[in-house]
C-alpha cells in the first residue's frame, strides 16, 4: 500500500510517500534521503526547476525502484519531496545543509509517531549528498535500527569539486559539450570551479554562472556548510549497523571514499558494517556502456540487480 502524506519542519509542510508492505503488521521503516540539487521523491531531479535544468532530465526512479524492493523485503518505507522540490513548501534555492538535516530529523520523529509501523526499528537511507544527511543523524545516537550510503562522500566538498573537475576536463570534447547543454550548472562549476572554493572561503555569500545561453545565481549557504562540516567529523560516532553501497564508476563521488568511511568506521570499533563496491556502475547504480558514457543516457537504464541483491543479502542476514 503507498500513501501520499505529509509531516511539518520549520512550519513547513515536507510532502511524500509511505509504503507499506502487505500483510505485515508494524514494519520496521526506512527513511529515503535524496541527493543535492532540487529532486523529488522518487529519486529524481525536479523538471520543473528550469532554471536549474533547462533540459528535460529522464527520471531514474531510484527511491521509487528501491521502495519495491523494501517491500518485498518486508520494510516501509518514507522517501519524501525535498524542501522547496515536487509537492513540498518551502525554498530549494537558499536552504542550508543543516535545514536539509533539520528536515530529515523531523521526518524520523514523525515516523516514530505513526502506529502502522514498528516505532522502534527505523533505519535511514541516504544517496549522494542524502547519504552525508544520514550521516549526520545516524552520529547523533537517534536509535537508528541501521543506516545505507548510497554513493556518500567523506572528505569534504571542496575536495569531492576539484576532483570532479579535474575528471571531467578530461572527457571527450563532445562529451563535454552535451554536458554543457544537458546539465549547464555542473558544467560552470567546473568552469569556475578555483573562484567558487576561493569565494566561498573569502566569505561570499554567491556567484553568478553562466553565459547568455544560460545563468544562474547560486547561493554558497549549503556548500559553505558542507565545506566547514565534513562527513569525517561525523563518521566515528556511527554506531549503528552501516551498508555502504558505491559504483566503482561513480563520476560523482569517488568510490574511494566509500573504502575511506568503512575504514573510519571499523577503526572506531563498529564491528557491524558491510561495503560493496560495484565494477561498471555509476553514482546511480546504472551500469555504464563504457567509463566516460554520457550520464544522461545511462540515466534511462534500470537499477542495476547486483545493487538490489546486495540489499536483499544484507537485510536477510
Amino acid at each position: 500500500m503507498e500513501q501520499s502524506t505529509y509531516f511539518t519542519s520549520k512550519n513547513t509542510k515536507i510532502r511524500g510517500t509511505l509504503t507499506l508492505p502487505d500483510n505485515i503488521n508494524k514494519p520496521p521503516v526506512c527513511l529515503f534521503v535524496g541527493g543535492s540539487f532540487p529532486q523529488t521523491r522518487d529519486g529524481n531531479l525536479d523538471n520543473s526547476k528550469k532554471d536549474w535544468f533547462p533540459v528535460t532530465l529522464p527520471d531514474r526512479n531510484l527511491f521509487k525502484d528501491e521502495a519495491k524492493l523494501f517491500k518485498k523485503l518486508g520494510y516501509a518505507t518514507f522517501r519524501y519531496d525535498k524542501r522547496g522540490c515536487g509537492e513540498s513548501e518551502g525554498d530549494c534555492d537558499h536552504v542550508g545543509l543543516f535545514t536539509l538535516v533539520d528536515d530529515a530529523r523531523e521526518a524520523i520523529k514523525w515516523l516514530k509517531t505513526l502506529p502502522e509501523i514498528d516505532n522502534n526499528r527505523i533505519g535511514i537511507l541516504g544517496q549522494s549528498e542524502g547519504a552525508v544527511i544520514a550521516l549526520m543523524l545516524a552520529a547523533e545516537n537517534l536509535d537508528l535500527a541501521f543506516y545505507i550510503w548510497q554513493g556518500g562522500v567523506y572528505n569534504n566538498l571542496e575536495t569531492i569539486l576539484k576532483w570532479q573537475r579535474d575528471n571531467f576536463w578530461k572527457l571527450e570534447q563532445d562529451a563535454i559539450e552535451n554536458f554543457k547543454n544537458t546539465f549547464p550548472l555542473m558544467y560552470w562549476v567546473y568552469v569556475k570551479t578555483d573562484e567558487l572554493c576561493d569565494k566561498i572561503k573569502q566569505g561570499n555569500t554567491n556567484l553568478t554562472l553562466g553565459d547568455e545561453t544560460w545563468s544562474k545565481e547560486l547561493d554558497f549557504l549549503i556548500w559553505k556548510q558542507h565545506f566547514d562540516y565534513p562527513p569525517f567529523e561525523f563518521i566515528s560516532k556511527v554506531k549503528c549497523p552501516v551498508l555502504l553501497l558505491h559504483g566503482d564508476l561513480d563520476h560523482n563521488t569517488p568510490h574511494t571514499e566509500a573504502l575511506l568511511a568503512t575504514e573510519a568506521l571499523k577503526k572506531a570499533g563498529n564491528t557491524q558494517v558491510k561495503t560493496h563496491i560495484f565494477p561498471g556502475l555509476d553514482h546511480s547504480f546504472r551500469r555504464l556502456g563504457n567509463p566516460d558514457e554520457d550520464f544522461v543516457t545511462a540515466m534511462k537504464r534500470p537499477l542495476d540487480p547486483e545493487v538490489t541483491e546486495a540489499i536483499r543479502q544484507w537485510f536477510s542476514n
